[in-house]
């Protein structure tokens, strides 16, 4: 063997063993599955993960993968079967060491399948949940092996930055409101719907609290943004992103302009729930914030994969202060400057086309 013929022996062997000793290291490296129920061309997903990256940032060593049902695009039964279907699968063939599922429905279309001891005898996969509005046990009973943190809107904080708006429209010169009405629009997606029971269950004095309304259609929308002018004094809105184009028809796309027309025509004051409603024109919103929602689950995990037990679950204890400016400017309203700054120090205070 010439020394040529020797030298590229000798590189494929070391190659050989390089490749070997990545893939030992790779199949015997701690993974965490992480799966969202929607994808991230939702702007809360993408905060979410910015948040699960702060966590693990300090642990090269584990094997992180993602995984999108993409279901806040698609909500017919065929879709979601479909992707169920791939997001099991892809559960099943990389037996992750504990599963990070976010948002109401990769709990009831994943988690609930794989929370459990297999009847082969094989442990349960550790579950760890995030973004959840429902109740955790109506997914997984009282189950030990599964723990997280939940999506909770701080509805006292909403109702207070709420009744402060209507007392500088009467510093502004507007008659005080004896008692003033709030209602609740919507759209008729499982969040929402699984989000109504804690709207409701927060004292509300001195608002009276008016009956939730969900919707299907932009008309529908547009017919309970008119009406709730003339019921109520102020409107809250949240989601808003499966809003049909008429009856069965497509999704209202961007579902920005959902929001921008109720900013434009509504004649009472609306404030926002959600993650990306001033982004989309509301003039004021105060959301959960989805970067703890992603930090909590992920240190959960890697809590859980070091040995330590289930925490059980966590309520969202972090807010944050979105301003639409210029519809704040077009209703000639003014918040108060801790909330302003608030939003201004965390990169949520819109100045241009919001």
């Amino acid at each position: 063997m010439n020394r040529n013929s020797l030298r590229i022996a000798v590189m494929l062997v070391f190659m050989g063993l390089f490749f070997a000793l990545v893939y030992w290291q790779k199949s015997r490296a701690q993974q965490i599955l992480i799966i969202h129920s929607y994808n991230t061309d939702y702007s809360w997903v993408e905060a979410i993960n910015e948040g699960i990256e702060r966590a693990i940032k300090d642990h090269p060593g584990i094997l992180v993968r993602y995984h999108y049902m993409d279901l806040k695009n698609h909500t017919g039964e065929h879709f979601r079967r479909t992707a169920a279907k791939l997001a099991n699968r892809v559960v099943e063939e990389s037996q992750p060491d504990v599963l990070i599922l976010f948002d109401d429905p990769a709990q009831t279309l994943v988690g609930q399948k794989f929370f459990k001891d297999r009847e082969d005898g094989q442990p349960a996969i550790k579950v760890v949940f995030g973004g959840v509005n429902g109740d955790p046990a109506a997914y997984y009973g009282d189950s030990k092996n599964v723990s997280g943190i939940l999506e909770r809107k701080p509805m006292e904080v909403i109702r207070d930055i709420s009744l402060t708006l209507l007392q500088v429209q009467v510093a502004e010169g507007v008659a005080p409101i004896a008692k003033p009405r709030v209602v609740f629009i919507g759209d008729r997606s499982a969040s929402i719907t699984a989000d109504i029971p804690h709207f409701t269950s927060i004292d509300w004095a001195p608002f009276e609290w008016l009956d939730p309304v969900q919707v299907d259609t932009f008309d529908e929308w547009k017919q309970a943004v008119q009406r709730a002018g003339q019921d109520a004094d102020l409107i809250l809105v949240t989601n808003y992103q499966q809003i049909r184009d008429g009856e069965d028809g497509p999704f209202i796309r961007p579902a920005s302009q959902v929001m921008k027309w109720a900013e434009a025509n509504a004649t009472v004051p609306i404030v926002g729930m959600g993650w990306t409603n001033s982004q989309d024109g509301a003039m004021l919103s105060v959301s959960a914030s989805p970067y703890e929602q992603g930090e909590v689950a992920a240190r959960e995990a890697l809590s859980v994969l070091d040995g330590a037990a289930p925490m059980g679950t966590m309520t969202s204890k972090q807010f944050l202060v979105h301003i639409c400016q210029p519809a704040l400017e077009r209703r000639g309203l003014i918040v108060p400057f801790i909330h302003e700054a608030f939003a201004r120090a965390t990169g949520n205070f819109y100045t241009g086309d919001c």
